[in-house]
């Protein structure tokens, strides 16, 4: 499998002093000649200091510039197979299909490592002791709050996703001591979002955040911060795709938490619900 170096560098580059963004260009414009560089001829290339890729290396996560260079050559693989860019205009399909298994190989991997296991812990904690959860996102969040809600509902968790604001607002305003806010936005800056978080706690309501993996506003208001990999999302998009996929493979990870941790009446509970929904299909016999 492919370790994905280029992925990590631009996951990284937003976040880096100009010195070491200027680097993490030349090394993605041109990872081959990379290899064959010492750390001198890189920084002169990059209008920088030979300092500052050590600095780089660093920021992304390795020992030093030997190390990126290893990781370069053992990912030539996928360099050549172009596979580490965003989709061009005319892409073969499986070109297309392979870029996009890479990317999510990658962010799914990511989120393992920045879902942080005690904010896990402490989540399916909240969801079991809730009276009433109420998740909310926007855009492709939204879809998120509502997978989160058709999971949760069938091992017996009271789970109300309401998109209208107004309508959402004056429910926690009245929910009682055990309700339960989670916050989902990917950047954690959504406006929206941000002022219901800031109202559930106004209220006495327990709050937990889904975000990326930065230092963003929801994830500092929440009780619980929970948070997925940086997903960099290409030009070339109608929505929210691998960012999307790394929100949902969360949900994935807490539903199975929370069964885990509460495992038998939980079964009860899937059963249940699979035993209503053969009930439903008998039903159409009568018509």
């Amino acid at each position: 499998m492919l370790n994905n170096i280029l992925l990590q560098i631009k996951e990284k580059k937003a976040f880096l002093p100009l010195s070491e963004k200027k680097i993490a260009e030349v090394i993605l414009k041109d990872p081959v000649s990379v290899i064959n560089m010492n750390s001198s001829l890189l920084a002169k290339k990059a209008g920088s200091s030979s300092a500052a890729v050590i600095r780089f290396c660093r920021s992304i996560g390795l020992k030093g510039f030997v190390d990126l260079k290893l990781q370069l050559s053992a990912d030539l693989q996928g360099i050549n197979d172009n596979v580490y860019t965003d989709i061009v205009p005319g892409e073969d399909l499986e070109q297309i299909k392979k870029k996009f298994l890479v990317n999510t190989h990658y962010v799914f991997k990511e989120t393992n490592h920045t879902l942080d296991s005690e904010a896990v812990s402490q989540a399916t904690k909240l969801f079991y002791e809730s009276s009433v959860i109420y998740p909310f996102g926007v855009g492709a969040s939204g879809i998120v709050a509502e997978d989160f809600q058709q999971k949760f509902s069938r091992i017996g968790k009271k789970v109300i996703v309401l998109q209208d604001q107004h309508v959402l607002a004056t429910a926690l305003a009245v929910a009682d001591d055990r309700a339960l806010f989670l916050g989902i936005s990917n950047g954690g800056e959504k406006s929206e979002v941000l002022a219901l978080t800031k109202m559930a706690k106004e209220f006495g309501v327990q709050t937990i955040s889904l975000t990326r993996n930065t230092e963003n506003t929801l994830s500092t208001l929440a009780d619980v911060p929970l948070k997925t990999a940086f997903a960099q999302e290409p030009p070339l998009r109608s929505g929210a795709t691998v960012s999307l996929l790394a929100q949902m493979y969360a949900i994935d990870i807490l539903f199975y938490a929370y069964v885990t941790n509460y495992y038998q009446a939980s079964i009860q509970k899937l059963e249940k619900s699979k035993e209503a929904i053969d009930h439903l299909y008998q039903q159409f016999e009568f018509f």
